[in-house]
Order: C-alpha cells, then sequence, then structure tokens
C-alpha cells in the first residue's frame, strides 16, 4: 500500500510540475512557394453589364502564419502592390494585418479579410494548385487567386 500512495505522489508531483501553457504551433499545411494568377474583377455577377477584370502574376510564399506576395508581371501594367501580412485557417482562409510595399497602389485590390480556400492535392496528397476567392456581391466585386507550387 505504501508503494502505491508514494506512486501515486510521485506521479503528481511530475504532472504538476509540468508547464501547462507550453503551446506547440502545428506547421501550416499551405507553407511554401507558390506562383500564379490574381485577378480583380468590377461587376461581378452583374446582369447586362460585362466585367472588368485586371490580371497580375505573382509569387506568392506562406510560413507558418504569414504570407508574402510579390508582383512577378513583365505583361500587365503594375496595379497591385507587393504585400505581406498574417493569415490563419480557420472555415475559411483570413488574411489580416496586411502591409503594403513601398509602390502606389489601391487598397481595395489587395488581399484582406475572409476569402475561400480550396486545396488542390495530386495523388501523393501533396498540394497541386490553390483556388483562393473573395466574392463582394453587395459591391460586385471579386478577387481570384490561383497559385500552383513554384518547388
Amino acid at each position: 500500500m505504501k508503494k502505491l500512495v508514494l506512486l501515486l505522489l510521485v506521479a503528481f508531483a511530475i504532472l504538476a510540475s509540468c508547464a501547462k501553457d507550453i503551446i506547440i504551433a502545428q506547421q501550416s499545411e499551405l507553407r511554401g512557394a507558390y506562383t500564379g494568377l490574381y485577378k480583380y474583377v468590377i461587376n461581378y455577377e452583374v446582369g447586362g453589364i460585362s466585367p472588368i477584370t485586371s490580371e497580375q502574376y505573382v509569387d506568392w510564399t506562406f510560413t507558418d502564419q504569414k504570407f508574402y506576395c510579390n508582383v512577378n508581371d513583365s505583361i500587365n501594367n503594375q496595379w497591385l502592390c507587393n504585400v505581406s501580412g498574417n493569415y490563419k485557417l480557420e472555415n475559411v482562409l483570413v488574411f489580416s494585418d496586411t502591409l503594403l510595399g513601398a509602390q502606389t497602389c489601391d487598397r481595395d485590390r489587395v488581399p484582406i479579410g475572409n476569402f475561400q480556400l480550396i486545396r488542390y492535392q495530386d495523388n501523393e496528397g501533396k498540394i497541386d494548385s490553390l483556388k483562393i476567392t473573395q466574392e463582394d456581391f453587395a459591391d460586385h466585386i471579386a478577387k481570384l487567386l490561383m497559385l500552383y507550387p513554384s518547388d
């Protein structure tokens, strides 16, 4: 009986001495470098009016908590700034704390807020492409990112 009591006391002492506030962050499944196309559409889903689409080629990087977007477009006039910020995956992909690069640009066109995320995977479960969309039906604007791993 003494051994059982002693064992319980030792177990309690070990559990009580363990730090309870250690949080190990899980690595983001989006982590990596991508290349792709960012589209900004005005007059989205408006009947009888043709949509106006602006496209910009981008290099996009996700770390565990941050994103970095650099415009890589020698074809189109640059209207999107290089941007970076935080992101998190919940039921949606949330871009926040967005910082603009040194260029002058329209803040409404940068990715910020809640986006829908669709991951396309290959047979081995690796990300083949990402489709990231934000639809603002009230203002008839859509933002679309189609990204492909650049590794």
